[in-house]
């Protein structure tokens, strides 16, 4: 029997092949059994047979193997802890110094399926500096043909990471390419306001960076912020209701607008000449109009969504003039030059379950108030989850008011029918036996839909019900917006996602408007929405122009979807002491602090 090469390929070995390996290995000798082993294993791993993978290498020492064979078995552990949702072993068998080691003087494949298996590892626990160094080192790897999707990775990485991350880590090391990129991210997550800037910015990279490999294919829309400068509108009309019940919501909205106008203008950008216009002045289809004779040539507004449902049946197929709405209406077509932006919790929900399905998680139990608009929340979730493959257990509502919380946390986990099998236990011995209830364990993760109150009531009941280890996802309902330690400690270890807005109280706009307006709390994710009206009608082409453009704004990474709908990233965060503390997995703790 002849022993394999190290460098076969798993893909065109069939099991029955890899059975015999490891029949052959208990008679060979160590080094030999080794190499068959792990290839046998690798086999397995191709047909999904995680814990026999595990178990096949389950006795191999790495310091006992040669250098290549270190990195095969770190390769191999990995993917079983992926495959586990054990996101931080698998990268802790990727990071070991001897594995580290070796990847330097690895064959070219090997070197790209570590370090592609490491991307995707730091992606998924959020460390997205460090998945985009790993994508880069390999990018002089690739073939003219697979770097277009790695450098579509490596943007869609470092567009995660907050601006004065990617300024701090410039100089962190000597890779000129890894330099690039983060110059180049940096300049596309500046100057959101000033396009003029910005171009300029751009402009000095290109002369800088002429052999770069973004040089001649700049992501993000970067290549369009020309013709943004081109085809700008010099008027706009700004539609908000000042009168009536919404009035202080279309206050707060204008004033934000307004500040980022400003902030714009004293920085020598260019800025159109603002219109205003009460849209409870009169009928929608009228004013609309007046907006339109006036020689306005784009809108921001309404606000309502009976006035955006009005005016999308009066202009069915195409607007006058590009309009960006500040809600949503439901829908599956609408006009051609229309823009859907709002602060919409469906997006929330869909992006928990992208998230939880980042995690490695299938099974999830929705918690929400009850009425439409708990229920509304909950399908968005739901529908998304499912279309990720993922399974819904059990889904329960609760009742403030009646304060059923206890009630139906206890139903939904089962503790009622532990409770009971306990009672008929003790009826069937005559005794009292040593027993303590347990809740369903077919449970990875709880969607919550609660406002803060309701949050800081539910967290605690979890505990006591026995699921306090189970993790807890929840929209930005959860949290007031400033911190209140004292309160929310009550909802320690609840993992919630926050406009940016809220998470940033150095912003020079934000201290400003606070400043300013004394009663701006009770407003600010509002103000946030003016801010990014402002940021948005600006780059509404750059939006359309790609998958990969977006802009950055207060309010969340703002992309467009094939509806004209404004699309929101939204940022992670989680309860630490009472504390809300951001992308908590995140970039933010480590560095870029090796050279490679």
């Amino acid at each position: 029997m002849s022993t394999p090469s190290g460098e076969f390929n798993p893909a065109t070995v069939d099991i029955a092949t890899a059975e015999q390996w490891l029949t052959d290995a208990k008679s060979l000798d160590p080094d030999e059994s080794a190499e068959l082993l792990l290839q046998a294993a690798e086999v397995l791993l191709r047909e999904g047979e995680l814990a026999r993978a595990d178990d096949v290498t389950g006795e191999l020492i790495p310091p006992e193997l040669t250098a290549d064979q270190a990195l095969r078995l770190a390769i191999i552990r990995a993917r079983v802890h992926r495959g586990h949702a054990e996101f931080a072993q698998a990268l802790a068998q990727l990071s070991e110094p001897l594995v580290e080691r070796a990847v330097l003087e690895a064959p070219v494949r090997r070197q790209m399926q570590y370090s592609q298996l490491r991307a995707s590892l730091y992606e998924i626990e959020g460390d997205y500096l460090s998945a985009a160094r790993e994508r880069i080192f390999i990018d002089p790897l690739l073939t003219i043909t697979q770097q277009p999707a790695n450098r579509e990775s490596i943007w869609a990485s470092l567009m995660q990471i907050p601006t004065s991350v990617l300024v701090k880590n410039i100089n962190s090391t000597s890779n000129r390419d890894y330099i690039g990129w983060l110059e180049l991210a940096s300049i596309a997550k500046d100057n959101q306001n000033n396009i003029d800037a910005q171009v300029k910015q751009r402009d000095a990279w290109l002369r800088n960076w002429p052999q770069h490999p973004a040089h001649n294919a700049l992501p993000g829309g970067l290549d369009k912020l020309n013709d943004l400068i081109v085809e700008r509108a010099d008027q706009v009309a700004l539609i908000l209701p000042v009168t009536g019940r919404l009035a202080a919501y279309g206050k707060a909205i204008r004033d934000g607008f307004f500040a980022a106008y400003y902030e714009t203008l004293n920085e020598g950008g260019n800025v159109p000449q603002i219109n205003q216009y009460d849209s409870n002045s009169t009928d929608i289809s009228s004013l609309y109009q007046q907006v339109l004779d006036s020689g306005n040539k784009l809108v921001i507004g309404p606000l309502e969504k009976e006035n955006l449902s009005a005016l999308v049946a009066s202009h069915p197929s195409t607007m006058n003039v590009p309009t960006l709405a500040l809600n949503r209406i439901d829908g599956d077509r609408f006009p051609k030059g229309l823009y859907q932006f709002g602060l919409n919790p469906e997006d929330e929900a869909e992006q928990i379950a992208d998230i939880a399905k980042s995690k490695g998680y299938s099974r999830a139990l929705i918690l929400t108030p009850e009425g439409t608009w708990g229920q509304k929340v909950a399908a968005a979730f739901a529908q998304r989850w499912q279309s990720l493959n993922g399974r819904i257990v059990a889904s329960q509502t609760f009742d403030a008011s009646k304060n059923n919380y206890s009630q139906r946390i206890k139903s939904t986990l089962q503790i009622d029918k532990s409770q009971q099998r306990l009672q008929r236990l003790q009826q069937i011995i005559g005794i009292r036996p040593n027993y303590e209830p347990y809740r369903r364990s077919d449970v990875d993760f709880i969607f919550l839909l609660a406002r803060p109150n309701e949050g800081r009531a539910i967290k605690p009941l979890l505990a006591y019900h026995y699921a306090g280890d189970i993790p807890v996802y929840a929209t930005s309902h959860i949290y007031r917006g400033s911190n209140s330690p004292s309160k929310d400690r009550d909802i320690n270890g609840v993992r919630f996602i926050d406009i940016p807005w809220i998470f940033d109280e150095k912003s020079a706009i934000r201290q400003e408007i606070n400043t300013g307006i004394p009663s701006s709390p009770a407003y600010q994710r509002m103000y946030a929405l003016g801010v990014d009206s402002f940021r948005l009608h600006l780059r509404l082409k750059q939006l359309r122009n790609g998958a990969s453009a977006r802009v950055f704004g207060e309010t969340g990474t703002l992309t467009l979807n094939a509806l004209g709908q404004i699309e929101r990233e939204l940022a992670l965060a989680e309860i630490q002491d009472g504390i809300a503390v951001v992308n908590p997995m995140g970039i933010a703790s480590k560095d870029a602090e090796n050279d490679f």
